[in-house]
């Protein structure tokens, strides 16, 4: 199938007079920051002429069978050009890009890294779901099923004829929301005689389900979609108490079902049960016994996972899910204590950290996403203020443990870091308390150091002029005043702290003279006249004691020995 390239017909000048795009074509999306570039004026003809070549070259390379080195080129300039220019094209171009490399990949006989390759490029060109619609694209789900058997479920894969990496590229390339609306009830009817709990290929058909069933489907489609197979599926999940293997992957595509449809699926009957099942797989010791079977830390649920299925479950009449998670997290709050420390530990950090990012994206996808061909989120579903301030107050004990913890203070800070976007005036006032309690000790560096980098987090939210806690440009000064403590040569992690702390705060809130604010703004805020009164003489006296704390206090203390460059060139300036 080979077909040698004659000399002169394999390419095509780059800028011939067809390589410029169409006014009037919009393109798909593009990066945004290559407007600030010095030569932006000429990447549009740059870019067009790119593109020319590539579409013209690449379907030369295709009808003649060039799969090497011609296609596999082509492609390689396409990925190139994706990170260059991002998806510069129309879309009838990114349309006809997808069908071709789903072509490629799910020709038989190709070789694997040949494949592989491809595979990647597929999956740039399909990550923007909300740059394509079920209306504009339909993808068959059989070519890609034979695929997928070959691969993953090969007589020779136990040999190591294919690539490590390689499976799960393929699993990241599957794009069921194109999937026609009558593949479901096909791909049912092709393994649903695979269900059967005491049979080992009830791991094979639970874990194709939950890759191939598609979810993100219209609410006039329903019937045809993820209502042909729901009730079955949870009565299998139901019925079963021993952690099976599969039963992971059924959780899996229960939580991608969850967040595809917001408000359309009525969890309400389980929501106790799937609350006390995620408690059982955290594997926490319990009692006197500290020891947990190995089958159980195999088979625990994917954390990731774990929090879409959570966050889907928040809002709506009554808000039972908000219940039950604030429960959970009463029960397992001890477990986030310095003193408790063991291998549920990273499991548990992980859950704190993703779950209020989590709600944080969900929140922005409802109150501030783009209208799309997505279908929203029902109104008596969405997440109010109420439930925002209970889901934070539900988590915040936690991560206040958790600040402290033995494995660092990242997770909490990050966790901190987005509850202070859902509620401010929750989550940062008991941060400000430790904050400051810090400060004031010098027998606790550590605890300086966990409560800095969480406040390094929460910087954002302190400063902004929000109505939710208008005070908390108050603590501006005065934590830049106590943070001065930190600047200390003998102990670099506090003493790199202190500075990004600084570093933060100065970059968000520019030290200008202010104090004549007043006289020229007359619709300054309560609290903007108390800090232009406050602001001028703390800023100086803020200036003088850093400068004196880092060129003469603290580094006139370093215990290193006489012959020191660094102190010796401190001390004579």
């Amino acid at each position: 199938g080979r077909v040698e390239e004659q000399p002169g017909k394999g390419r095509q000048p780059a800028h011939h007079p067809s390589s410029r795009m169409n006014p009037s074509v919009i393109p798909q999306k593009e990066l945004v920051y290559n407007g600030l570039l010095p030569y932006s004026d000429r990447l549009d003809r740059e870019a067009s002429g790119l593109l020319a070549d590539i579409k013209s070259n690449l379907s030369r390379a295709v009808l003649l069978r060039e799969l090497w080195p011609g296609v596999a080129f082509w492609c390689k300039k396409l990925l190139s050009f994706l990170k260059l220019y991002g998806r510069r094209f129309s879309k009838d171009d990114h349309i006809l890009f997808i069908k071709l490399l789903y072509e490629l990949v799910t020709l038989p006989g190709l070789e694997p890294h040949m494949m592989q390759s491809y595979a990647r490029l597929l999956i740039q060109l399909l990550k923007k779901k909300e740059l394509l619609s079920r209306d504009d694209l339909q993808l068959p789900w059989r070519p890609l099923h034979q695929l997928y058997e070959k691969v993953v479920h090969s007589k020779t894969e136990h040999l190591g004829l294919h690539l490590l990496a390689w499976p799960s590229v393929l699993q990241s390339m599957f794009s069921s929301r194109y999937f026609p609306a009558s593949s479901t009830k096909e791909m049912l009817d092709e393994w649903r005689p695979l269900l059967c709990v005491f049979d080992s290929v009830m791991q094979k058909a639970i874990s194709t389900m939950e890759l191939f069933l598609p979810t993100i489907m219209p609410p006039e489609e329903h019937a045809q979609g993820f209502r042909l197979w729901f009730d079955e599926l949870m009565e299998f999940w139901l019925s079963v108490q021993n952690q099976p293997s599969w039963e992971g992957h059924l959780v899996n595509l229960f939580a991608r079902l969850a967040n595809d449809n917001i408000g359309y699926v009525d969890w309400t009957p389980y929501i106790p049960t799937i609350f006390t099942r995620i408690l059982r797989s955290l594997n926490l010791p319990v009692g006197v016994s500290h020891m947990v079977g190995l089958r159980y830390l195999t088979n625990s649920y994917d954390i990731g996972h774990l929090v879409l299925w959570i966050t889907a479950l928040l809002g709506g009449p009554g808000n039972l899910a908000q219940k039950e998670l604030s429960r959970l997290f009463n029960s397992i709050a001890s477990f986030y204590h310095p003193s408790n420390h063991g291998r549920w530990q990273s499991r548990l950090m992980r859950l704190l950290q993703r779950l209020p990012a989590s709600v944080v994206r969900r929140a922005h996808r409802e109150r501030h996403a783009a209208p799309g061909w997505i279908t929203p989120v029902p109104e008596s579903q969405r997440l109010t203020d109420e439930d925002l301030q209970e889901f934070t107050r539900s988590l915040t004990g936690a991560a206040l443990l958790a600040m402290f913890s033995k494995t660092g203070s990242t997770d909490a800070a990050f966790a901190l870091q987005n509850l202070a976007l859902l509620a401010p005036q929750l989550a940062i006032p008991p941060v400000l308390e430790k904050t400051y309690a810090a400060m004031e000790t010098l027998t606790e560096p550590h605890a300086l150091t966990a409560t800095l980098g969480c406040m390094i987090g929460m910087a954002r939210s302190l400063v902004a002029p929000s109505e939710h806690y208008p005070q908390g440009r108050a603590h501006v000064l005065p934590l830049l005043m106590g943070s001065l403590q930190g600047v200390d040569p003998n102990d670099f992690s506090k003493c790199m702290i202190t500075f990004q702390f600084i570093t933060t705060f100065t970059t968000l809130v520019p030290l200008v003279d202010c104090s004549s604010a007043p006289a020229r703004h007359s619709h300054l805020s309560e609290v903007c006249h108390r800090l232009s009164h406050q602001a001028q003489p703390n800023t100086f006296r803020y200036h003088l004691t850093f400068l004196r704390s880092t060129n003469e206090g603290r580094f006139r203390k370093c215990k290193c020995p006489a012959s020191c460059i660094y102190c010796h060139q401190s001390n004579r300036s």
